[in-house]
């Protein structure tokens, strides 16, 4: 099995028991701006509350060195939003290399991944570049993604390609393509349309993941799951375990796709990652987890698919509360029909 298949099932596939586990090695995820430049269908960003804004550069610094310190060794720059929005991406990069990160990453919707930025993300030493690409058409594209950049990121991933093999350099190559029941085609033909141009093609299947996006999995999950890697979220959840996950605010969340901080459970901008890992509210919702007594929190709309309104962990990380209008599905059926009418 492939590096990148066989990492995605592992995470997906993970189960946990210790209510105070050891801080990890990897799966730090660092939310360098909540702003992004699509409009996907099976993204909550579009219905995020939250101010778009950049994290603090000193902030960055600060996660990185204590992180590195606790023992961790992979960082990727980005949750919620484009990643490459931030100016200040390539210096995040050099200075992870700097401190001793074995593996820095992206994902990227890679609509600004222009000859400029690639130079900039290479030169300051970045191990992999992973594009988000869920359409192997112009139609199926401008439908998931909410606009037509279709020829503009193939043309961005040929350049990129094309640029690592003419200076013969080492980063990887992947491509992501989340598969909903109406851009879901046979897995080989999905991988074949990228295969020539990257080092491995993922096949998802669509599932709601941040307890703000019921409608997917009635409206978008596939009907064919075969040999694609499944989305699932279990009970324990290994989020919860075992990531770090740094909101832009400078949040520590207990989840990448955490679009309100309703599992914020602390502020780092005040206090360090080791006085975090293990603190009250992390700790409790472990314990439910563990427990599987998820009914009043985010956890249990992303696992169970509730249509309840979570209690945050802390209301002091929250800018607006979640209200039923959240649950509206609304802006996905006006896509369906539109793509049911061409």
């Amino acid at each position: 099995m492939k590096e990148l298949d066989l990492r995605m099932r592992e995470i997906f596939n993970t189960k946990h028991k210790n209510i105070y586990p050891p801080f990890p090695t990897k799966n730090l995820l660092i939310e360098v701006t909540n702003a992004c430049n699509c409009n996907c269908i099976f993204c909550a960003n579009s219905k995020m509350k939250r101010k778009r804004k950049f994290i603090d550069k000193n902030l960055v610094f600060k996660v990185l060195d204590e992180a590195f310190e606790l023992g961790m060794r992979e960082v990727g720059f980005y949750t919620t939003g484009e990643s490459l929005l931030d100016d200040n991406l390539a210096l995040y990069i050099k200075k992870a290399k700097k401190i001793g990160f074995n593996y820095v990453y992206i994902t990227t919707n890679a609509i600004l991944l222009n000859e400029n930025k690639t130079k900039d993300l290479i030169d300051a030493g970045i191990d992999s570049i992973k594009l988000s690409i869920n359409g192997i058409n112009e139609g199926d594209y401008t439908f998931i993604h909410g606009f037509d950049y279709y020829e503009q990121v193939m043309l961005n991933l040929k350049k990129l390609f094309n640029y690592r093999n003419k200076y013969n350099l080492t980063f990887k190559i992947f491509v992501s393509y989340i598969a909903t029941r109406y851009t879901d085609y046979d897995i080989n033909e999905i991988k074949k349309h990228f295969e020539n141009l990257c080092d491995e093609v993922a096949v998802v299947n669509v599932r709601n993941q941040s307890g703000m996006m019921p409608e997917i999995n009635r409206l978008l999950s596939c009907i064919n799951t075969d040999n694609k890697i499944q989305a699932e979220r279990v009970v324990p959840c290994h989020y919860v375990f075992d990531t770090v996950n740094v909101s832009c605010e400078g949040y520590l969340t207990a989840c990448c796709t955490d679009f309100e901080n309703y599992l914020a459970y602390a502020n780092l901008n005040i206090t360090s990652l080791k006085d975090a890992w293990h603190n009250e509210l992390i700790t409790s919702l472990r314990k439910k987890h563990l427990e599987n007594n998820l009914c009043d929190t985010l956890c249990s709309n992303c696992i169970n698919c509730s249509l309840i309104i979570p209690k945050p962990l802390s209301i002091d990380y929250i800018e607006k509360p979640i209200t039923y209008q959240v649950f509206s599905s609304n802006s996905v059926n006006e896509r369906i029909q539109k793509r049911l009418k061409l």
